[in-house]
């Protein structure tokens, strides 16, 4: 029993470090060749940890790309920024030109972008 317990805690651990590799990795590409587009809130939600006053604010969001491509992602964004974006509003983002299906809030990718530039990241 002890073993099974052990592999799934180090098979979530290790899922969550994907996890966080991996749109950390998005991130950078967005960076490095986004596409400014306008998008339009679809659905608003928070999620409440158990046994925590805070909550999470996700937005889900579609938008079209250059090539008339309709695509939807959900991001965690601050709560003021879900306050001031409800359902059926324009949502400025940015999306991925080599992989269209991958974007976020054009907020987080510019302080993405900031946080590369200051750690000398940022392509030339």
């Amino acid at each position: 029993m002890e073993l099974i317990t052990a592999i799934v805690v180090v098979s979530i651990i290790a899922l969550t470090i994907g996890l966080v590799v991996s749109r950390g990795l998005d991130m950078k590409r967005l960076v490095e060749d986004g596409v400014e587009a306008d998008g339009i809130v679809v659905r608003q939600f928070k999620h409440h940890t158990r046994g925590s006053q805070s909550s999470n604010h996700f937005l889900r969001y579609r938008y079209n790309d250059s090539a008339g491509h309709e695509h939807t992602h959900k991001s965690n964004v601050t709560g003021d920024f879900w306050a001031a974006h409800p359902e059926g509003h324009a949502i400025a983002i940015t999306y991925s030109k080599s992989r269209p299906q991958v974007s976020a809030p054009r907020y987080l990718v510019e302080q993405a972008r900031t946080a590369l530039k200051s750690k000398g990241l940022t392509p030339p």
